[in-house]
């Protein structure tokens, strides 16, 4: 096959990755989307997605991987010119990075980073804690109450100096690969009314200035798999949903400030298609 090109997804727990990979599916193998990529032959198994599209379809959060997939394999065509490329994508748990942030090991990840070719990187734009706060509130406790610390772990540290650690670490094991940043639940950041780059640039400066300065070729997406929060949802209503995924117009990616309805926007710009 032309362009074999390998593609890893990476990202810290509850980030998104399944969630894209699970819409992707779902919305791209039956083809007709008139999107630049679609499927042009499907994987040999495709049980797990078959499962997990189903929880989308039915508009039921997608749960985190709890299986590792080490071995799925998209051949994707381009439908304008019609050239095929193959995007082999490993939907790791997240832990297995933050095992990484602890220096440990982990061999299955460090073997695809050294044949990636390209990155699809996911970021939370909220993530839940930003510290441990049971370890910040021991240590501000006052002497005469003074217990014994927590032992420091990496859930201490700020989600967004983990990724730069992240990084750190795939420019040491594989060098300056190209990466398309996914920030996820992006419908819950529309009202904004900002694009990806400038809001990362304004509100996590120090990672994109990492970036910048370790890394040449990137792209940032905002990315919402879901196409809402089903816990608030507002006025819309479970029919209305079933509709827009009807119309492929549910999921949807944005590199500006206006959403495209092509998920596959992120995965064709690192394919150095036109986007």
């Amino acid at each position: 096959m032309e362009n074999n090109i390998k593609c890893i997804a990476v990202g810290l727990q509850d980030t998104g990755k399944t969630s894209y990979i699970t819409a992707f599916w779902a919305i791209e193998k039956n083809g007709n989307t008139g999107h630049q990529l679609t499927f042009d032959k499907y994987p040999s198994d495709t049980s797990y997605l078959d499962s997990m599209a189903t929880l989308w379809l039915d508009q039921t959060a997608v749960q985190r991987s709890q299986i590792n997939i080490t071995d799925l394999a998209f051949d994707l065509i381009h439908m304008e010119s019609e050239r095929k490329f193959q995007m082999a994508i490993p939907d790791f748990k997240g832990e297995r990075f933050k095992l990484i942030l602890q220096n440990k090991t982990v061999e299955e990840v460090d073997n695809w980073l050294k044949q990636a070719d390209c990155l699809l990187f996911f970021l939370s734009p909220n993530p839940e804690k930003k510290f441990n706060e049971e370890y910040y509130r021991a240590i501000s406790q006052e002497k005469e109450s003074y217990q014994p610390l927590a032992e420091f772990t990496v859930d201490a540290i700020d989600e967004w100096i983990q990724n730069i650690e992240l990084l750190k670490y795939i420019r040491e094991t594989r060098g300056n690969l190209k990466i398309a940043f996914c920030v996820s639940k992006w419908d819950t950041m529309e009202s904004k009314q900002i694009d990806v780059e400038n809001w990362i640039r304004q509100e996590h400066l120090f990672f994109y200035t990492f970036v910048k300065y370790h890394f040449d070729n990137v792209k940032y997406f905002g990315v919402s798999a879901q196409g809402l929060d089903y816990d608030n949802r507002g006025k819309m209503t479970e029919e209305e949903v079933c509709e827009l995924t009807d119309q492929k117009r549910r999921a949807f990616v944005s590199s500006g400030k206006n959403r495209d309805y092509d998920i596959t926007l992120p995965l064709s710009w690192l394919l150095e298609l036109d986007v």
